[in-house]
């Protein structure tokens, strides 16, 4: 069985359950949006990070290349 995505539809405000295919679908997503928390969660899933929920840390070679800049001055 597919998977499934907690929606509000635009029209009410009501929350639903949707097949996940039909937000990418153009007629059959339209009358809905995504829930916050469904929202964050898959921005989770992909990895990307969000300035509210996640703490980004800078890149060791990132530091690397700083330090041989500096050293260069």
């Amino acid at each position: 069985m597919g998977q499934f995505v907690n929606v509000y539809s635009r029209a009410t405000g009501l929350k639903h359950r949707v097949p996940a295919h039909w937000m990418d679908h153009p007629t059959l997503g339209k009358p809905f949006r995504k829930t916050p928390k469904q929202t964050a969660a898959e921005t989770r899933a992909l990895g990307s990070a969000t300035p509210a929920t996640d703490v980004v840390t800078p890149d060791a070679s990132a530091n690397t290349e700083s330090a041989a800049a500096a050293g260069q001055e």
